[in-house]
């Protein structure tokens, strides 16, 4: 099952997200993707669209940080779209919101 679509766009790359959990059991797939994606692109803005996602646990969270670690380090930037209520208030409970600043454009 495909978890994660990419296109990119110049020097962005979107990463559309095509199930509506990340658990524990997609997440490992998922962030393995994302980062063999990220090392074949050029791409120094990376959008994680979570539109359709309406449920996370703990490691979606963890694989959120993770990338937000790796962006960070490599001089990238990583934008969250399309939280859902529900997906929010997990990370908000989580603690982690203010750190993988949701917020930002």
């Amino acid at each position: 099952m495909d978890y994660v679509k990419h296109e990119i766009s110049g020097t962005e790359l979107r990463l559309r997200f095509l199930t509506d959990e990340l658990v524990f059991n997609t997440t490992s797939f998922i962030l393995e993707f994302i980062e063999k994606t990220l090392q074949s692109s050029k791409a120094d803005r990376i959008i994680l669209d979570l539109d359709s996602v309406i449920q996370i646990d703990s490691s979606a969270a963890g694989m959120f940080i993770s990338l937000k670690n790796s962006m960070k380090k490599s001089g990238k930037t990583l934008v969250f779209r399309g939280l859902s209520d529900g997906v929010r208030r997990i990370l908000r409970y989580l603690e982690v919101d203010r750190f993988l600043e949701l917020d930002a454009a």
